[in-house]
């Protein structure tokens, strides 16, 4: 499954290590999601994030997120919403052919289907990823934090 994730999903996912949020970016480090993003914006989030989080664990946590996603080029440029960067992560979600855009954003929200790609907030993705999956993916979080295994 292909996503793209808003800057606002990474935000929250590394202050609430119980989120939907971080739900996700752990199925992104640990290969059972895609993950894309444009140049730009990969490097805006690895920036902000690095400013935020003083932790040496979350730092490489970090770190291994970033070597994940995938880099995408923005050929055709999209002005769907006022705020310039979310046409740029809309550009970059048409650009992978993402399934989902995963954002807390309410203009992009309201795009909803845009193209083909679908635009969820976090905890409507999970119940969708845990449905389309088979797996019980909050059981394999929970084994994840409790150093168990993926």
């Amino acid at each position: 499954m292909k996503v793209v994730l808003d800057t606002n999903v990474f935000i929250t996912a590394f202050k609430d290590e119980y989120s939907y949020q971080k739900r996700i970016i752990d199925e992104i480090i640990g290969g059972r999601l895609m993950a894309y993003a444009n140049r730009q914006t990969l490097r805006e989030n690895h920036l902000i994030l690095r400013r935020m989080i003083n932790d040496g664990a979350y730092l490489k946590e970090l770190n291994n997120l970033f070597a994940k996603i995938n880099v995408v080029e923005n050929r055709r440029q999209i002005h769907a919403v006022s705020d310039k960067e979310d046409n740029k992560i809309l550009e970059s979600a048409v650009e992978a052919r993402a399934d989902f855009l995963i954002t807390e954003d309410r203009a992009l929200l309201e795009l909803n289907p845009f193209r083909a790609v679908k635009i969820v907030e976090p905890g409507e993705f999970w119940v969708i990823y845990e449905e389309e999956t088979g797996e019980d993916p909050w059981q394999k979080w929970i084994k994840f934090v409790k150093g168990s295994g993926n």
